[in-house]
């Protein structure tokens, strides 16, 4: 038997399994490859409707011969009902329950992997259709943000947006206004600047200068699917320095190389290292011997779905791409008395390449 007790919300396992949304914990087990979902007299009627699996159970019909109304109890109950000798468990499983179980004689394991089911890393055509549709929108937020950059005002080097300067934080709260109005939310998208721009995961802060490299990631959750997107652009508003000019033009033909070289049966450290050999031999090199280590300095990609990281990465490690597995490519570099730039990219891994979910075009001077 393998089980699960979480929300959909914490258990993206969960909410694959059943594709039923849930905000409280509920049981969800399968045995012999037959699904179960336990909901009670709340739940009920909307999960015969909504979850897909092969039977519901009621809570209250359970607790008829469960001895006690404890979650661990109940649980008990059903491997007894079941005759259960062995029971698979996520690692997030609840340790305060896993032992309760353990003294009363349930024979446990734990996954050791973050991914309960394997099967989640092999996108079907609706997952990719959910991404696909989380992608569209999230470019059409993309969109409104650059204009609104375009569109600003410079004083004294510093961009005007609505008679105020535009700062990291007015774009990050409009960008998730609009992710909002359009059934999406990315509470820790990045919009970094000048300095803060050279530290890869800096959300950044403060006014936004002319002639700074802007990196824009924006890696929304569907609501209503639960499908994540992730894309990044790096642009800069007004004149930018040559150096910063050469840096946006290796990178962006490290991430195209990068996904040119994106099949099934690569081994991805074969893709990571040939764009970091690139950028040294363009001139772009990375030094993790300093304090504040600088150059690309961190993966170039991750898996994606209904969480924004997902195995496999795209990393140093080695890591054999498979078909139909989703994927980003976003390579950058990152000095930081220069700033940074990252392009990034989303793609279903095929056959013979790949398909890129990302259709927003890569431009960096507005």
């Amino acid at each position: 038997m393998t089980l699960i007790y979480d929300s959909t919300k914490n258990s993206s396992d969960l909410l694959y399994k059943t594709k039923f949304k849930a905000p409280d914990p509920i049981i969800f087990f399968e045995i012999r490859k037959k699904t179960h979902l336990v909901l009670n007299d709340l739940e009920l009627e909307r999960g015969k409707k909504q979850a897909k699996v092969d039977e519901i159970l009621s809570l209250r019909e359970i607790l008829n011969y469960a001895k006690g109304n404890k979650i661990e109890n109940i649980i008990f109950a059903l491997i007894k009902k079941y005759k259960v000798d062995e029971v698979l468990v996520p690692y997030t499983f609840p340790s305060y329950l896993f032992n309760k179980l353990v003294k009363l004689k349930v024979k446990l394991k734990a996954s050791d992997s973050s991914i309960f089911y394997e099967s989640r890393l092999i996108k079907d055509k609706a997952e990719i259709k959910n991404i696909r549709k989380t992608m569209k929108l999230t470019e059409s937020v993309m969109a409104k943000i650059i204009d609104k950059i375009k569109y600003s005002k410079v004083k004294n080097k510093l961009l005007y947006s609505d008679g105020k300067i535009l700062t990291s934080e007015i774009l990050r709260s409009f960008c998730q206004n609009e992710l909002s109005l359009k059934g999406l939310e990315c509470p820790d998208c990045i919009i970094s600047s000048g300095r803060h721009s050279s530290l890869p995961h800096h959300e950044g802060s403060g006014p936004i200068k002319e002639s700074s490299p802007i990196i824009m990631d924006i890696f929304p959750r569907n609501i209503d699917n639960g499908y994540y997107a992730d894309i990044t652009r790096t642009i800069v508003k007004g004149k930018p320095s040559k150096i910063l000019k050469d840096m946006f033009k290796v990178v962006k033909n490290g991430q195209s190389l990068g996904v040119k070289l994106v099949k099934a049966g690569m081994d991805s450290r074969i893709i990571h290292n040939k764009i970091k050999n690139f950028f040294d031999e363009s001139g772009f090199l990375t030094d993790f011997e300093k304090k504040n280590p600088d150059g690309f300095i961190h993966s170039t990609g991750h898996g994606l779905g209904l969480e924004i990281h997902e195995p496999p990465r795209v990393s140093s490690l080695k890591e054999i791409l498979k078909a139909n597995q989703v994927i980003t490519i976003e390579p950058g570099l990152y000095y930081s008395n220069i700033g940074g730039v990252r392009i990034e990219d989303t793609v279903v891994v095929t056959k013979e390449g790949c398909k890129s979910l990302s259709k927003f075009p890569k431009f960096f001077e507005i």
